[in-house]
């Protein structure tokens, strides 16, 4: 008889946690595993979803945000941000949801219940708790704030979270307690994201000449991802090093967040003389199109990213990696073999201009970006380690 999951999943948008969970879902175990997915609307991953006719029960619920700080009001048709209130509202709706969702329970019979993403694992933890039902976490974060960290620790000890699959070894650090964890790290479609088989769009699309190098980043486009780091080594590479690049961002600020940086971002590579060799593409879906036509790829962060998608879809694309040895990044990065992870107070511009010069080193270190996504990150490797963790928990489960 088949087993019932019920995956909580409030990344609906084209993010990282919401693909990773796709990827999942598209290789999932559907002869032995009924899936349905809670979510709070219909967006990206319920497109993607449908584009695949995954055997997959979509939940829609009012009351579960997409996250905490969801706007609630909206004036002549612009939303408004009133924090607290906000949040406020967005809790009382997942209280509700606390209750309303033994009925979900009860009706599609579920027998674990898989918690994707920050918000989802705590709200799953508590509902396990009241319900008495097994629970998996994946914890796709490394929480930064001392309440946060506190409060993940506490949940994750209740007896009904049984698992908890991390992303990174960086991230199972946060825990106090490692009983339960395991590393799984972030997987992607090697077969889609491979340069035999994607349409570049960057170059066409900004009529960028095919002798230019380009060096680029991709990512939401918010503080702590390091983008103005990123524009202060375009301006060491072009005005110091003197070297005729084209520097691009691909990415844009999440409703949810004040949208003043990218405008203070584009006025810096104004002030810095950057303006006729930069590139803002905004968001785009398809990123692996722009990723594809980069010559190099620099992730800035210096916090503990996770493990960031757009690190493995590069290597994927056979761009050695350039990056800060912290969080899962350093993970990713095997130093001179696919790229170079640097200490955090290291500059990246030296590695990067030996790449612009060095033709075959980039070629040689995209190669070995390549295999490596291939033999460690492809989705279908990944889910497989994750259907046995399930597998093995059944089967422990009926035998105690």
């Amino acid at each position: 008889m088949k087993k019932n999951i019920l995956f909580i999943n409030h990344s609906v948008r084209d993010g990282g946690p919401g693909r990773s969970l796709f990827y999942l879902l598209k290789h999932f175990d559907y002869d032995n595993y009924s899936v349905n997915v809670l979510i709070p609307s219909k967006n990206s991953f319920s497109e993607n979803i449908n584009k695949h006719n995954l055997k997959v029960n979509e939940i829609v619920s009012e009351n579960f945000p997409e996250n905490l700080k969801k706007q609630n009001f909206s004036f002549l048709g612009k939303k408004l941000s009133l924090l607290p209130l906000d949040i406020i509202i967005n809790l009382f709706r997942l209280i509700i949801l606390a209750f309303t969702i033994r009925n979900i329970l009860k009706e599609y019979s579920i027998d674990l219940i898989y918690c994707n993403g920050t918000q989802a694992k705590i709200f799953g933890a508590i509902i396990s708790s009241i319900y008495k039902i097994d629970t998996f976490w994946h914890v796709r974060n490394i929480q930064s704030n001392f309440f946060f960290k506190w409060l993940i620790n506490k949940c994750s000890n209740f007896n009904f979270v049984r698992r908890i699959i991390c992303v990174s070894e960086a991230t199972s650090e946060q825990f106090l307690k490692k009983d339960k964890n395991i590393v799984i790290n972030n997987g992607i479609d090697t077969s889609e994201f491979s340069v035999s088989n994607i349409d570049k769009k960057l170059r066409e699309e900004f009529q960028i000449e095919p002798n230019k190098i380009i060096l680029g980043t991709v990512g939401r486009v918010v503080p702590r991802k390091g983008f103005e780091y990123f524009i202060e080594v375009c301006k060491e590479i072009s005005h110091k090093f003197k070297k005729d690049c084209i520097f691009v961002i691909v990415g844009d600020t999440p409703f949810y967040f004040k949208q003043s940086l990218m405008l203070k971002l584009k006025e810096i590579v104004k002030e810095s003389n950057l303006s006729s060799k930069f590139i803002f593409t905004g968001y785009k879906p398809d990123v692996g199109s722009y990723i594809a036509d980069f010559d190099i790829f620099f992730i800035p962060s210096r916090y503990p990213d996770p493990f960031p998608r757009v690190v493995i879809e590069s290597m994927s694309l056979n761009k050695p990696i350039i990056g800060f040895n912290i969080g899962g990044i350093g993970e990713a990065i095997d130093n001179g073999i696919n790229g170079y992870s640097l200490k955090i107070d290291e500059s990246p511009v030296q590695s990067i201009v030996k790449l612009i010069e060095d033709k075959n080193l980039r070629l040689n270190m995209g190669f070995n970006s390549r295999k490596k996504a291939v033999n460690e990150y492809d989705s279908r490797l990944i889910a497989n380690k994750i259907i046995e963790q399930i597998d093995s928990f059944f089967s422990r489960s009926s035998k105690s």
